[in-house]
């Protein structure tokens, strides 16, 4: 008998409009929880209690110290909620490192939810976040947890006596961590940028992603906006642009770290043309990438696209002294 196919799951930043599914959720699983979780006043397991603790999680997210997320199942009468998924803890510096905590609802237990939650969010703290280290604690006697981490990839290295007051009792906890080797400074990130333009390492919101590529006209990504959060989740690395805190440009890399950086979606919406910003991204995002053999982009054919390129010391494929060609198939 061949193994159940794995369930379609989703990461979406946490949202005001999610308050009133996530009472419920927590509700149900409010015994469930006891083991793993805090434990919580009564206002919790209310819609204002979650939206009061979702705006404060937000604030987390805005100050860059952490990236709360919901896991959703898609299923054909549309997504729903079976979870919660979050890097918390984010710190920069000599670190660059965060802690990793998630549930799922203990109707979804056993079909593979977990594990394919925390590999979305590992890909999301070592590519958008631009993280070099993450850490999960689980109390003691709370093997299921211990073994999604360990199918992600994570190696238990420790113990910690008394570590988290969980189910309303100081636990011991094990610890794992999951450590990015293709990892290099994001020097880039972050520094200060003429006009009130900063570049940030980071995952932008989904919607704000979604209003980006439909100011620049990319309108093939959005016939399919959960694939494009997920492809853009998934990257080596993303860096982004903002103005008084909207997002007004991106680019993304898809790398192996060691001999190839795929540049892709280089936008700069269109108010922002002409004022250097495309160079910019370009620039930061394949910083870490600059002594790797290749660095390689498909582009469409406007001559526009090929002087900018050209600007930035790239040569077409059948321009190369080297003779090479480039192939591509596109569905």
């Amino acid at each position: 008998m061949s193994p159940a196919p794995s369930p379609e799951i989703t990461l979406v930043v946490l949202a005001p409009e999610h308050a009133a599914e996530l009472a419920a959720l927590e509700e149900c699983n409010r015994e469930h929880l006891r083991i793993g979780a805090p434990e919580r006043e009564p206002a919790w397991f209310t819609e204002a209690g979650q939206r009061a603790a979702i705006a404060a999680l937000r604030t987390e997210r805005e100050e860059g110290r952490a990236l709360p997320m919901v896991i959703m199942r898609e299923e054909p009468a549309g997504r729903r909620i079976v979870g919660r998924i979050s890097v918390n803890g984010i710190t920069r510096g000599a670190a660059q490192s965060a802690s990793l905590g998630y549930w799922v609802d203990r109707d979804e237990s056993g079909q593979g939810i977990a594990t394919a939650a925390v590999k979305l969010a590992v890909a999301a703290a070592f590519g958008g976040l631009g993280l070099h280290r993450l850490q999960a604690e689980v109390q003691v006697g709370n093997d299921a947890s211990a073994a999604v981490l360990q199918r992600c990839g994570f190696t238990e290295v420790g113990l910690a006596p008394q570590m988290l007051r969980l189910g309303g009792d100081w636990t011991d906890c094990r610890l794992f961590q999951l450590v990015h080797p293709a990892w290099k400074e994001p020097s880039a990130a972050g520094a200060g940028h003429r006009s009130g333009l900063t570049l940030h390492v980071e995952l932008p919101e989904r919607e704000e992603t979604l209003a980006l590529y439909e100011a620049v006209g990319w309108s093939a990504y959005l016939e399919d906006p959960e694939a494009l959060h997920r492809a853009i989740a998934g990257s080596a690395r993303v860096v982004s642009a903002r103005q008084d805190g909207e997002l007004v440009g991106l680019a993304r890399v898809i790398s192996d770290g060691a001999s190839i950086a795929y540049l892709q979606d280089v936008l700069v919406a269109p108010r922002m043309h002409r004022r250097g910003l495309g160079r910019s991204l370009v620039e930061a995002v394949l910083e870490p990438y600059a002594d790797l053999r290749q660095q390689v982009l498909l582009t469409g054919d406007d001559p526009g696209q090929r002087a900018f390129y050209e600007a930035l010391g790239m040569t077409e494929v059948h321009d190369h002294p080297a003779g090479l060609r480039a192939f591509v198939r596109l569905r």
